[in-house]
C-alpha cells in the first residue's frame, strides 16, 4: 500500500475501500460495456444510477498520489496542488457516502486565483449579443492559480497569507456592524515576484447541492430576465454568462461558477482536477496542472498519465461518474423557522427589491438523493445571470464574459446550512471570498445594482430588520 502525500492521517482502511471499489467497478465496467439500456438511447436504471453515484462519490472522495506509483491509474497528483480530494474542499456533501469517512472540516477553505488585472468596466457588447468569452490572463510564474502545496522534491508556490481588515458601517437606527475585507499576500513567493498588474481573488469553494436542478433549467427561462441595457430602468441588467463547452466546442449559456464562467458540470469537474490537484484529462490535458513554462522542474515531473485513461490521469468516464454524483445531490430545502417571520420576512425581502435579482419565481425539481423517489420543487433564490457588484466585490479579473465587477447571483436555497456551516467552522463565511460571517454583512458589502436594495436595507427599523433576517436565515 502506498504512503499517502499531504495529509498527517492517512486512514488505510478508508483508502482500501475506495480503490477496492473502484477496481471492481472498472472491471465489470469494460468486460460489460455501456448498458443496454444506454446502447438503446435509454435512460439508465434507477439501480444502475446510484451504482453510478456511489462510485462517483468514491472517486470525489479519494485520496490521490503522487507518480510513479504501483496502482496505475490512481496516481499523478501535483506535482504542484491545493488538495489531494474533491472532499478536502467540499466535505460533507452526502450522508449517503459517509462510511467513506469524509472530513466534518474544511480542510482547504479558499484558493487564491491570479490575473493579470482588467478593467472594472463591462466588457463591451454588439447589438444584444456578447463578445466570445475569455480565459483569465494568467500571472506567467505561477499560473492562474497558487498552489500552496507539493509533492516531496518539489517546492510550494508559496502561502496564502489572509489578514482581515474591519470597516464600520452604522445602519439607520444607529447600530453598528463591523464589516471585514480580506487583504491577501503571498507569503515566501518561491518563483520571484508576482507580475506587478496581477489580481489576486480569494474564492472559496462553491455549495455543491441542488447542481443537477441548476443544470437542468431551461435556457430560455435564465435569459427571460435578462436586462443587460436595463431597458425598464429599475437599475438591474442582470446578463447571461457564456462559455465554451469543451466537448461541443461551441459557446454556450453558462451557468456555473462564481463568474457564470463555466458550461457544464464536467467541464467545471475537469477544470477542479486540474487546478487544485494537477490532474490532466482529455478536457485539461497537461499532467503538471497549472504549472508555467517557467518552472521547468514542474513541467518535467514524471505524471500519472494511464494508457487505460486515454494517456491521461483522469479518464473521461470517471468524470462522467463524479458528475453523477454531484447530480445527485439534492437541492437544500428551507428550514422554515416560523410562518409569521416568513411572511413579514418575504415581505421585506420583496419590498428592498431583493427579488429582482435573487428571484423567486427561478425553480426546478430536486430528488432527495439517489436512494429517494420524492420529487420536491425547490426555488433557487437566483437568477443565474451576472450583475455589476460595485468595487468593493470586484476582484479585477475578467473571466468568461463577466468583468472584474461582475458576479453570478448565487442561490440563496440552502442559507440556513451555511449559517450552520459558518458556526461550526466548516466554512469562513458568504460571497465569494467567505469575508460575511452573517447575513446583515453579506447584504451590506452589495454595490453597484445592489446598492439601492443595501440603501433600504440600512433605513429599515429594527423589527422589520430582524423579520427580514429570520426569513432569510430560514432558507
Amino acid at each position: 500500500m502506498p504512503v499517502q502525500l499531504g495529509h498527517d492521517c492517512f486512514d488505510v482502511r478508508r483508502r482500501a475501500f475506495v480503490f477496492a471499489a473502484l477496481a471492481v467497478f472498472f472491471l465489470i465496467w469494460t468486460a460489460s460495456g455501456p448498458s443496454d439500456a444506454a446502447q438503446a438511447g435509454g435512460q439508465p436504471s434507477a439501480s444502475s444510477g446510484a451504482a453510478e453515484a456511489f462510485i462517483g462519490g468514491a472517486i470525489y472522495s479519494a485520496d490521490w498520489i503522487a507518480a510513479p506509483n504501483v496502482s496505475d491509474g490512481a496516481d499523478g497528483l501535483g506535482p504542484l496542488f491545493n488538495a489531494t480530494s474533491c472532499a478536502a474542499c467540499h466535505p460533507g456533501q452526502d450522508a449517503s457516502l459517509g462510511a467513506l469517512g469524509r472530513p466534518a472540516v474544511q480542510a482547504v477553505p479558499h484558493v487564491l486565483r491570479l490575473a493579470r488585472r482588467s478593467s472594472g468596466v463591462r466588457r463591451q457588447q454588439s447589438v444584444g449579443l456578447d463578445l466570445p468569452p475569455v480565459t483569465p490572463d494568467p500571472d506567467p510564474r505561477y499560473g492562474a492559480q497558487l498552489q500552496d502545496r507539493a509533492i516531496p522534491g518539489h517546492a510550494a508556490e508559496g502561502q496564502i497569507a489572509v489578514r482581515w481588515a474591519y470597516v464600520k458601517w452604522r445602519l439607520g437606527d444607529g447600530t453598528e456592524v463591523n464589516l471585514r475585507l480580506p487583504r491577501v499576500r503571498v507569503s515566501s513567493p518561491v518563483y520571484g515576484p508576482l507580475s506587478p498588474d496581477v489580481a489576486m481573488s480569494l474564492r472559496r469553494p462553491p455549495p455543491l447541492e441542488g447542481l443537477s436542478v441548476v443544470a437542468a433549467i431551461d435556457e430560455s427561462r435564465i435569459l427571460s430576465n435578462a436586462d443587460p441595457e436595463d431597458r425598464d430602468g429599475d437599475g438591474i441588467s442582470g446578463r447571461p454568462g457564456y462559455a465554451l463547452d469543451e466537448r461541443r466546442g461551441k459557446q454556450v449559456l453558462a451557468r456555473f461558477g462564481w463568474k457564470a464562467s463555466v458550461a457544464s458540470l464536467a467541464d467545471q469537474t475537469a477544470a477542479a482536477f486540474s487546478l487544485d490537484m494537477g490532474l490532466s484529462s482529455v478536457r485539461r490535458g497537461l499532467g503538471s496542472g497549472d504549472c508555467t513554462p517557467l518552472q521547468a522542474a514542474c513541467r518535467s515531473a514524471v505524471d500519472g498519465a494511464s494508457a487505460a485513461k486515454g494517456g491521461f490521469e483522469v479518464s473521461e468516464r470517471e468524470i462522467d461518474l463524479v458528475v453523477v454524483y454531484l447530480e445527485s445531490l439534492p437541492a437544500p430545502m428551507p428550514s422554515g423557522d416560523t410562518k409569521v417571520a416568513e411572511s413579514r420576512g418575504a415581505t421585506q425581502f420583496a419590498q428592498l427589491g431583493c427579488a429582482a435579482c435573487h428571484r423567486i419565481d427561478l425553480s426546478g425539481t430536486t430528488q432527495g438523493g439517489v436512494r429517494s423517489e420524492v420529487s420536491r420543487d425547490v426555488r433557487l433564490f437566483s437568477d443565474l445571470l451576472l450583475h455589476d457588484m460595485g468595487l468593493g466585490l470586484g476582484d479585477g479579473i475578467a473571466e468568461g464574459t463577466a468583468s472584474g465587477r461582475e458576479w453570478r447571483t448565487p442561490p440563496l436555497w440552502g442559507l440556513s446550512l451555511r449559517l450552520e456551516d459558518i458556526a461550526r467552522g466548516r466554512i469562513q463565511g458568504l460571497l465569494h471570498d467567505g469575508r460575511a460571517r452573517t447575513i446583515e454583512e453579506a447584504v451590506l458589502w452589495h454595490g453597484g445594482e445592489g446598492a439601492a436594495s443595501r440603501e433600504r436595507f440600512w433605513q429599515l427599523a429594527a423589527p422589520d430588520r430582524a423579520n427580514f433576517l429570520a426569513y432569510l436565515s430560514g432558507l
